[in-house]
């Protein structure tokens, strides 16, 4: 592989990541986070809702630090309007960091484990 692109994504497929890829996850936008931890299975990929067994929908919202939430809205008989984190159910759940933030933190601590 020649260029540092096709290296990047060798990267990725082998489960291989650097500073500087989580860096830009950090500074980039919040939905490659959220796709990011979903891949690598860091948080849920879909959620069910507890209200109606359907689920629920991923969906924007520029107030969270995540920039996402967990949505169920049903209207009529049943009415419910349900909201979860994205972090529900994950290592990041109760942490105030940004999950970006969490991962480079977790990166150093085992970078220096290591070395």
């Amino acid at each position: 592989m020649s260029s540092r692109v096709d290296h990047r994504a060798a990267e990725m497929q082998a489960g291989l990541f650097d500073l500087s890829f989580l860096y830009g996850l950090k500074n980039g936008p919040k939905r490659d986070v959220i796709d990011f931890c979903m891949k690598m299975d860091l948080i849920a990929k879909e959620y069910v809702c507890p209200a109606c067994d359907e689920k629920m929908e991923l969906i924007e919202c520029s107030t969270l630090e995540d920039g996402f939430i967990w949505c169920c809205r049903k209207y009529g008989q049943n009415a419910h309007h349900i909201k979860r984190s994205v972090r529900k159910g994950s290592w990041f759940e109760r942490s105030h960091l940004s999950m970006p933030e969490v991962l480079i933190f977790t990166y150093l601590r085992v970078k220096e484990n290591i070395e």
